[in-house]
């Protein structure tokens, strides 16, 4: 019964508290609160960010942009990077291929493919936590 009170005095108060971040709270058994964004777009991350460690909005998008710049320098660099717990950001080379002689599935006729260089592909891989964290998530509908 209190557990009950307390979810239905978090609502209402979630819906008199202003949406700054467009924050959904979510309760779970424990009656711990998640956190989590409606969307994942650059914008929101600096708000929900700003409002968690009482910065401004100015200097947390300042922290991401610097943290997008460290990540894309280290992979120009031929590095891999780590992305915390996610996993790691890389580029491999893509062998170059040779001329070769191909045909039009349409109407049968021989075609020249010319050659291609090889080029540097971004890729990314997952840790292995990750993955099967994500194996115990529930699909959201919607």
């Amino acid at each position: 019964m209190a557990k009950a009170q307390s979810t239905t005095k978090l609502k209402t108060a979630l819906k008199k508290a202003p949406k700054k971040a467009a924050l959904v709270t979510k309760l779970t058994r424990k009656s711990n609160k998640i956190q989590y964004l409606e969307k994942y777009t650059t914008a929101s991350i600096v708000d929900y960010l700003a409002e968690k460690h009482n910065l401004p909005k100015k200097h947390m998008k300042i922290i991401i942009e610097s943290y997008y710049d460290v990540m894309s320098t280290g992979v120009k660099n031929g590095e891999r990077v780590p992305l915390g717990k996610i996993g790691k950001i890389y580029y491999s080379v893509r062998p170059a291929q040779k001329a070769r002689k191909g045909r039009n599935p349409r109407t049968g006729e021989e075609v020249d493919i010319p050659a291609k260089r090889a080029m540097k592909v971004p890729k990314y891989s997952f840790s292995k936590s990750f993955k099967e964290s994500i194996l115990k998530v529930r699909a959201r509908k919607g």
